[in-house]
């Protein structure tokens, strides 16, 4: 080989050498990360951390599991074994607060009854059953009230609203607090239930067993009467013992407890009672379920869902808190499945994991006893009946990676659909840090649109305008007097459309014959995640949006509404109602404000506002009622324009359906915030082969993938 050739081929070498070290480095996931992934995470369904910050709640957690279910009784000192619930049983949770007492009846079927007429404006009724003098009496209740106050305000309502009114009742309605004495111990929940029986029965006072750590072991008590302060407790005491209760006393303020309540809210037609634990507020006790076999845990207040790992029901803020404690990569399970799709490529499926898993990571605890919620707020979590192979296979291909800079995991957010482009996280969102968010960059997001078909947008013999879609129609090969084509509807009875999509919940606007021609206004692709319009909307119903959440009233009536200023990727950052700048906040906001749009990748036609020329060539806005407006015909009479439907054309032949009222219709692009990763545009280029790390490298910038060893 020639000194020339040897060069040369040294050159080439060192090329391939090169490129090979930067195809690898581009692949390359470092091992031994700086963050580590905990075992579990904590998921809230039910938790309250004020108005002003995040609440869901509920009055009672429902659950049942086909295995069992354990339970544990936790607290600041003890955890300790606190029963168990049989397969396919159910059992109850709820705060013991303060409840409106409307009915107590020795008729089952009167006190389901009164339930229901409650249920109709309140999702916190009750049916207890419990034994008093001789018989076995129901208790309707409505409410958990942080203070008797609260539950007083309530008593009215019901009283004066009658929901019990033809029903003998054994008491007159009044409040129920969380005030008791307690008698025992017993050992066991059997011993305690005969003796709150006893009680009950021979003094007409109201008992229920319940858990109570003593001495660092769990043990079992009567709690006796359900009263809204302390000062009576000693008469409470003193009416207990007479009664033949043991070791009667009054507890301090804030010893923890749970009260088990026969419960009939839930079975209570079918006449079987369920555990109910009530848990005070301010003892920090909490009660753990677990499952004693296999199978998840079903919680019925959350769509009837089941889940992996335990359930904690406690009391945060006077409201009860139901969190999920599951083991991360099982959590990323359902994740990924809830969303993105099950049969998507298996490179979008290992590219959500590891997005799911760091914006899980980086949330911290977010939620005070939680680290996320299950929502999209953080993330969709709906349980083991939304996993699948795939998205199980994402994440265990996926293990432990995680997105970083500087060595701290990112939130990495993620949207449906970005629609087309991606949105500037700082200037058209949210604000605040975007160094790992690559902004304004094009994202291959028309997955929602194939095969789906165009509609026409039509105007009809009526003067009405709407949609048809297009295989429903056929060119006539004529043409209207002004130019526009005219086309034939080809079936009896086609629905036109108030927007390009079909929703069986909707009207159609109306429906027109077979051989009908319609002139065509133009062609716009059928409602998606990708691409949408919306339905005409009043000035009233925007209005009320718009105020709803702006910081600033719009006085009305709304005439003109406009997209004032745009971001980088031409999402609305602003927008004028009536020429008047509306403060909701952040952009991201103007989504709620303008009645819940997809996205706020937006064009606002304003209907009822148009320009026209008067005879000397004057330009006059019309943005309201049209009023005096007049039509000039060849004749030269005026004719005045009247109807709600208005079509002009413009100086370049071009039709347009206008209002003769003010009316808006958005058009947009996208489903969500458009912030980081695209769902779409990552299953797009995962069917043009691109991997998971180029995906993910694709929306997020200034990362590195690093793995938990």
């Amino acid at each position: 080989m020639t000194p020339h050739a040897k060069r040369a081929y040294s050159r080439l070498f060192l090329f391939i050498v090169l490129i090979a070290a930067i195809v690898s480095s581009s692949s390359r996931i470092i091992v031994h990360a700086a963050v580590k992934v905990p075992d579990t995470i904590r998921v809230a369904f039910f938790i309250n951390l004020g108005a002003n910050k995040y609440q869901l709640l509920t009055s009672a957690a429902t659950l049942q599991s086909a295995g069992g279910l354990n339970l544990v009784w936790r607290d600041p000192k003890v955890s300790l074994p606190a029963g168990s619930i049989p397969a396919g049983q159910s059992v109850r949770f709820a705060m013991d607060g303060y409840r409106v007492l409307i009915l107590e009846t020795a008729e089952l079927n009167a006190a389901i009854s009164v339930l229901k007429k409650v249920q109709a404006s309140s999702s916190a009724a009750f049916v207890t059953q419990l034994s008093k003098n001789g018989k076995t009496v129901y208790q309707v209740t409505e409410g958990n009230y942080s203070s008797a106050a609260g539950a007083n305000s309530a008593l009215t309502k019901w009283t004066n609203a009658g929901v019990a009114s033809g029903i003998q009742t054994l008491l007159s309605p009044r409040i129920a607090g969380p005030w008791a004495v307690e008698a025992g111990p017993y050992a066991s929940v059997a011993e305690a239930k005969a003796t709150a029986d006893q009680i009950g029965n021979s003094s007409g006072l109201d008992a229920f067993p319940a858990l109570k750590p003593i001495d660092g072991t769990l043990n079992y008590v009567v709690r006796i009467g359900q009263e809204t302060d302390s000062s009576v407790l000693a008469a409470v005491q003193q009416a207990a013992s007479a009664a033949g209760a043991l070791n009667v006393r009054v507890p301090a303020a804030g010893e923890p407890y749970a009260a088990i309540r026969n419960d009939m809210t839930y079975n209570g037609s079918a006449n079987k009672p369920v555990p109910l634990y009530a848990i005070p507020s301010g003892a920090g006790a909490v009660l753990r379920a677990e499952p004693a076999g296999a199978g998840g845990i079903q919680l019925i207040e959350r769509s009837k869902r089941t889940y992996r790992g335990n359930m904690e029901m406690s009391v945060l803020n006077q409201s009860l808190a139901v969190v999920n404690e599951v083991d991360f990569e099982q959590y990323l399970y359902s994740v990924v499945g809830a969303e993105i799709g099950s049969k998507w490529p298996i490179e979008a499926q290992k590219a959500q994991a590891v997005a799911a898993r760091s914006y899980a990571l980086s949330s911290g605890m977010g939620y005070q006893i939680a680290h996320v919620v299950d929502t999209t707020l953080s993330q969709a979590y709906y349980g083991i009946g939304y996993e699948n192979a795939n998205a199980t296979a994402g994440v265990n291909q996926t293990a432990g990676e995680v997105l970083t800079m500087g060595g701290k995991a990112v939130k990495a957010v993620f949207s449906s659909n970005s629609g087309g482009i991606t949105a500037d996280s700082k200037i058209e969102i949210w604000g605040g840090d975007n160094s790992y968010l690559a902004s304004a960059v094009p994202s291959p997001d028309e997955g929602p649109q194939n095969g789906r078909l165009d509609w026409y947008h039509v105007a009809l013999p009526s003067g009405q305008a709407g949609y048809i879609r297009s295989d429903l129609l056929a060119d006539s090969g004529q043409d209207h007097a002004n130019g526009a084509k005219l086309l034939r509807v080809t079936g009896d009875g086609t629905a036109v459309r108030s927007s390009p999509r079909v929703v069986s919940t909707v009207e159609p606007i109306a429906r027109i014959g077979s051989g009908t021609l319609v002139v065509e206004l133009g062609k716009v692709a059928e409602y998606s995640d990708y691409s949408w319009i919306e339905a005409p909307m009043t000035p009233e119903q925007l209005l009320a949006s718009i105020n709803k959440r702006a910081k600033n009233d719009i006085t009305g009536p709304l005439l003109t509404l406009e997209v004032s200023k745009t971001g980088p990727s031409g999402r609305a950052t602003e927008i004028k109602a009536n020429g008047i700048a509306v403060n909701v906040g952040v952009p991201d906001n103007l989504r709620g404000a303008l009645n819940g749009l997809k996205s706020t990748l937006i064009n606002i036609e304003e209907t009822g506002r148009f320009t026209i020329l008067n005879g000397s060539e004057e330009q006059r806005e019309i943005h309201g009622q049209t009023g005096s407006l007049h039509v000039i015909g060849g004749d030269g009479q005026a004719e005045a324009i009247s109807g709600p439907n208005l079509y002009i054309m413009d100086g370049n032949g071009q039709l347009r359906a206008a209002t003769s009222t003010p009316k808006f219709v958005i058009s947009g692009k996208g489903f969500g915030h458009g912030v980081g990763m695209s769902q779409w545009g990552a299953k797009a280029l995962a069917e043009q082969g691109y991997d998971y790390q180029y995906i993910l490298k694709y929306y997020y910038k200034n990362v590195l993938i690093e793995k938990d060893a």
